[in-house]
């Protein structure tokens, strides 16, 4: 009997300890599935290694689970009645990466797309990648899209990207190795394209930001504004989430109360921009087989009225902060034509 069904024998029984202390030293200690899992979504490695110094995730060393044993893993959903294949990870675009520059395995990553699509799947998905690792090869997302057939059928895919900022000083003081295989001072450019890129082969990115750092001026958060811009006139397709800093200790977490002017304008951008998109999630959600018709009209009510409350939320937020002001007032001074779209980015040819 292994350490889970132990642990889960003592819990039944109310003998278990309080609090228990684990690492995983060696992949294959992880144990493989036996039974279907939510989703369809199966492990496909574990760990990071960009560094960023606000994540947990960082601290594992990178780990990746053998093709074979995730054909077996996918094989368990398939036969319990998913047409298709959930992969997570914490970075799935560094699956096989041997090098230190972070440059994407293009034959590892597409061997696996293809041995999991030949198991039957529709389409192979996954939860994370990075803009920098997108960015890095441009083909190896088309490949990834011919594998599923997306240009073929016209499916989208969602995945989680992290941005978090792009204003160059809080990207080396905070990001670490974020930005590799380019330099930090690259990052919004290299965003920009990683976003053109997964749009271009079907990809609808959810992005994050994190907005009200301990030592973030208005000068970061206007890079950032400035980005938000850009993707309005680029057309993005994709969401993104602002989110308000963290901190183990509550006097350096940020507040609504505390946002200022620039920090309450990055805020509005993003909830803009996720109005002007609402209507490209429902297509994705309407061809999710996973839920049922009374779940996608529940999930679609949601997306609708939910975005419609926070911005209005935000805007009587507006009013409290900053004397009686609406965001238009507010905003107008943070987006004065200072955004500039990033010229055509040079990736590194693999």
């Amino acid at each position: 009997m292994n350490l889970h069904w132990t642990l889960f024998h003592d819990l039944e029984k109310g003998d278990a300890p309080e609090l228990m202390h684990c690492f995983v030293k060696n992949i294959q200690n992880i144990p493989e599935i036996t039974k279907p899992t939510v989703n369809s979504l199966i492990e496909a490695m574990r760990g990071c290694g960009r560094g960023c110094d606000f994540c947990d995730v960082n601290k594992r060393s990178k780990k990746d689970l053998s093709i074979e044993r995730l054909q077996r893993e996918a094989k368990i959903n398939l036969d319990y009645g998913f047409d298709s294949v959930w992969l997570h990870s914490d970075e799935m675009l560094l699956y096989g990466c041997d090098n230190r520059d972070f440059i994407p395995n293009r034959d590892a990553i597409t061997d696996l797309w293809k041995g999991l699509k030949g198991m039957g799947a529709n389409f192979i998905g996954t939860t994370h990648m990075t803009f920098s690792a997108v960015a890095a090869d441009p083909q190896l997302m088309r490949n990834i899209a011919d594998v599923n057939r997306q240009h073929e059928t016209g499916r989208w895919l969602a995945t989680n990207l992290g941005i978090e900022t792009v204003s160059p000083p809080m990207v080396k003081k905070h990001l670490g190795v974020k930005t590799r295989p380019f330099a930090t001072e690259e990052w919004g450019s290299v965003v920009r394209e990683g976003a053109k890129i997964l749009n271009e082969n079907h990809w609808f990115p959810a992005a994050t930001i994190i907005i009200g750092w301990p030592d973030e001026t208005p000068e970061d958060s206007q890079a950032t504004i400035d980005m938000m811009n850009d993707f309005r006139t680029m057309d993005f397709r994709g969401l993104v989430a602002p989110l308000l800093y963290q901190d183990f200790s509550e006097k350096n977490s940020m507040h609504f109360g505390n946002l200022n002017e620039a920090q309450f304008t990055l805020f509005w951008r993003c909830w803009e921009n996720n109005l002007r998109v609402i209507n490209d999630i429902i297509p994705i959600i309407l061809r999710n087989k996973t839920y049922g018709p009374p779940m996608k009209i529940f999930m679609y009510g949601i997306l609708k009225a939910g975005t419609w409350a926070i911005m209005r939320y935000l805007r009587g937020l507006c009013k409290d902060l900053f004397n009686g002001r609406t965001p238009d007032e507010i905003i107008e001074k943070y987006s004065r034509s200072r955004s500039v779209s990033s010229q055509k980015m040079i990736t590194k040819k693999l």
